[in-house]
């Protein structure tokens, strides 16, 4: 296990521990997990055939739809496995996903999974520098099942010893009357001195927006954490100036990289420059190229797909997570530590599309329009130049929000970026800053939308 005192220093050691915990976790599986006994005896394959992280290719990948539809198969049955503690077949808590496609996963975690979870969104709260000082305000809502964002920010922040407020919003209630205002949670935050603010990046900005309205001295502020989504270099331009005329100053705009199934975000250190993997050796992560299913060369985008090495709970092996991203093994040029860090801003699969005849990669658009500044938000539509004949030119249209004044630069500014990149000549469509603020739902943003009518 990883020494609180000692972290992993290198690939070397990276790979020791991540093979002697595959063998721990490929002899828990082979003995108790319903999902992959079922594609061991399909596959013929035994304990014997997957002796290290080389023979993983062995097994076929885990599609999302095979875990949404059977998650309780997905659960680890421990009982009568020898040498297994209490902590490790006693179920604390469960978590769901939340699918945008889909009713709510479940995701269990036993109490020495709840224990992982807790360490390791310790040391996410480390990479962004929350430390017991600290005065944290939780903005993620009080939903009706338990999500990543809200336990991210509870549990990260209390494990570094900060001081927590929740700000305690949300749609149900139950007539227990515990849902705030956005108005209480600005209170509190001018109330308390909060120096960190955490929640979804669609709220955080609204709230500060509304903050600023109302004249409010935010000075305490150092660091906003606006999660569940990107964050592209012009929303947290318009973030920090709007804290700034609040009064808060040298302000940090940090995102993370996260899902359900991984325990908590991937954290920045600093602003654009990739995703810090807070406990690596916890997870095996393959980046394939999306056609062939090959791996790419370190650095490379391809598809995230995610082994478990230290799981009590679900367990997922394989797990194709449904993101195009790049992973680097070099140390962090920022802050100097080392951590594999996802080094490109993630994007959701169908990213290579065709238009006009031309194959796009949407995940390369999204880097390409994130880093541009003046821009606060942005989507990416594909549709027909006549909406009902599916024989019509394609058509990719840029929503964006921006920086007032901005409009001329980025207008011409962003269809040369897309381009350069692509070799494909957007519209753009400028849209006000708060036309995105209904929009944001379970922690998902749909920033590209293929609308494209199919001929029959």
């Amino acid at each position: 296990m990883e020494s609180a005192h000692k972290p992993i220093g290198g690939i070397d050691e990276l790979r020791a521990v991540q093979e002697k915990r595959f063998a721990q976790q490929m002899d828990l599986v082979f003995k108790g997990h319903p999902y992959y006994q079922e594609v061991f005896q399909k596959q013929g394959l035994t304990r014997g055939d997957i002796k290290g992280l080389a023979d993983l290719p062995k097994l076929p990948l885990t599609k999302k739809e095979d875990y949404l539809s059977r998650p309780d198969d997905f659960r680890l049955n421990l009982e009568g496995i020898e040498g297994i503690s209490r902590e490790e077949r006693t179920l604390w808590e469960v978590i769901y996903t939340a699918g945008s496609t889909s009713d709510p996963t479940p995701f269990y975690d036993t109490s020495f999974d709840h224990y992982a979870r807790i360490s390791q969104l310790k040391r996410a709260a480390e990479i962004v520098g929350i430390s017991g000082q600290d005065t944290v305000i939780n903005l993620f809502p009080l939903s009706s099942v338990p999500h990543q964002g809200y336990l991210s920010a509870l549990w990260a922040s209390q494990a570094v010893g900060a001081k927590l407020i929740s700000g305690f919003g949300g749609n149900f209630d139950g007539g227990f009357g515990l849902i705030r205002r956005s108005a209480e949670a600005i209170d509190m935050i001018e109330k308390h001195k909060v120096t960190v603010i955490w929640g979804i990046g669609f709220f955080v900005r609204r709230l500060i927006m509304q903050a600023q309205e109302m004249g409010r001295d935010y000075s305490s502020v150092r660091l906003v954490l606006p999660m569940g989504e990107g964050s592209p270099a012009g929303m947290r331009e318009d973030v920090r100036r709007r804290m700034q005329d609040m009064g808060a100053q040298n302000i940090k705009v940090l995102n993370g990289y996260g899902f359900t199934e991984k325990h908590g975000p991937s954290m920045e250190c600093n602003e654009l420059k990739g995703f810090h993997l807070p406990k690596p050796a916890r997870y095996f992560f393959e980046i394939l190229d999306p056609q062939t299913l090959e791996p790419v060369p370190e650095g490379q985008p391809g598809l995230v797909v995610m082994t478990h090495l230290l799981r009590r709970g679900t367990c997922l092996l394989r797990y194709v997570v449904g993101d195009i991203c790049s992973l680097t093994y070099q140390p962090c040029p920022e802050c100097g530590n080392w951590e594999p860090r996802f080094s490109s801003i993630p994007y959701r699969t169908g990213g290579i599309v065709k238009v006009k005849g031309t194959l796009v990669n949407v995940a390369a658009l999204f880097d390409v329009i994130s880093r541009i500044r003046g821009i606060q938000e942005y989507e990416i539509i594909l549709q027909k130049t006549v909406a009902d004949d599916p024989f019509s030119e394609d058509l990719m249209l840029i929503k964006l929000a921006c920086e007032k004044g901005l409009e001329p630069q980025i207008a011409q500014e962003v269809p040369e970026a897309v381009r350069r990149s692509q070799e494909v000549s957007p519209k753009i469509e400028f849209v006000a800053p708060d036309y995105y603020a209904g929009t944001l739902k379970d922690y998902k943003f749909k920033r590209f939308k293929d609308l494209r009518v199919r001929p029959a």
